[in-house]
């Protein structure tokens, strides 16, 4: 398993780079959010690399095999689904409510039932994230509503 984990850092490393190089052609401006994120995914794959590779030298590679719990693949297709309905609203309502609507459905989807707590959650998430975008970035979203 440590191997797997180093091949992830190390994919992950690279991409982040390749992203990093590809931002370096936009101009200032908008090239700013694609760098932070490549930066970002260039560090967190070197963690995971590091991590994998110190586990494996100190561990070395785990012998035991658990039981895999079988995959849901109805999930997964609905996940997707919730996510191209979210692209197409995307573009004809705004980013606020197809963002909360995505956020509650994907973690309902996937099991989380506690409605306290996804509502309130989806709806500030959305909202701070409209906001940063918009404020903090300048990018303009498109739609009818915000």
């Amino acid at each position: 398993m440590h191997k797997k984990d180093m091949g992830v850092g190390a994919v992950s490393v690279l991409f982040g780079a390749w992203m990093f190089f590809m931002a370096t052609k936009l101009k200032s401006g908008p090239a700013f959010w694609p760098k932070i994120v490549a930066a970002g995914i260039v560090i967190l794959g070197v963690i995971i690399f590091v991590t994998a590779f110190v586990k494996l030298r100190t561990e070395g590679e785990p012998q035991e095999k658990k039981a895999k719990a079988p995959p849901q693949y109805g999930k997964v297709l609905i996940v997707l689904g919730i996510l191209m309905a979210y692209y197409f609203a995307f573009q004809y309502i705004g980013y606020t409510i197809p963002t909360f609507l995505m956020i509650a459905g994907t973690a309902f989807t996937l099991g989380y039932r506690n409605w306290k707590v996804m509502i309130p959650t989806a709806l500030a998430v959305s909202i701070c994230l409209y906001l940063a975008f918009t404020q903090l970035f300048n990018v303009r979203f498109p739609g009818v509503f915000f």
